[in-house]
C-alpha cells in the first residue's frame, strides 16, 4: 500500500537526506539515526574550517540561527522544525558549493 506525501513532506525528506549525506561525507562513523546537536556542531565546524575565504560575520549569524532554532527537548535531527532544516540545509549548501550532497 502506497502513501501519498505532500510537497512539504518531500522537501523535508530531501533536506534531511542532504544533511545526513554531508555528515556522512565528513564523518563516516557518525550515527545513522539519532543525529543530535553535537554531530551537527561538528559538521558546521568542519565545513567552516574547510573554506578560508568568506564573511565570518555571516557564518557566525548562520550558526547562531541554527543553534537558536534547535529544539533541545527533541534533540534528534528528525524531530527538528522545518525552519531549522531549511536553515541548516542552506548553510551546508553555502559552505560546500559545488559539492554533491
Amino acid at each position: 500500500m502506497a502513501t501519498v506525501q505532500t510537497g512539504g513532506e518531500l522537501k523535508r525528506l530531501v533536506q534531511l537526506t542532504e544533511i545526513t549525506r554531508a555528515l556522512r561525507a565528513r564523518f563516516p562513523d557518525a550515527p545513522h539515526q539519532g543525529i543530535g546537536l553535537g554531530e551537527i556542531a561538528r559538521l558546521c565546524k568542519s565545513l567552516v574550517s574547510s573554506r578560508a575565504c568568506r564573511d565570518y560575520h555571516d557564518v557566525r549569524d548562520d550558526i547562531l540561527s541554527i543553534a537558536c532554532l534547535w529544539d533541545l527537548t527533541n534533540d534528534t535531527l528528525e524531530q527538528q522544525s522545518d525552519e531549522l532544516l531549511a536553515c541548516l540545509s542552506a548553510f551546508i549548501a553555502e559552505q560546500a558549493p559545488g559539492a554533491r550532497l
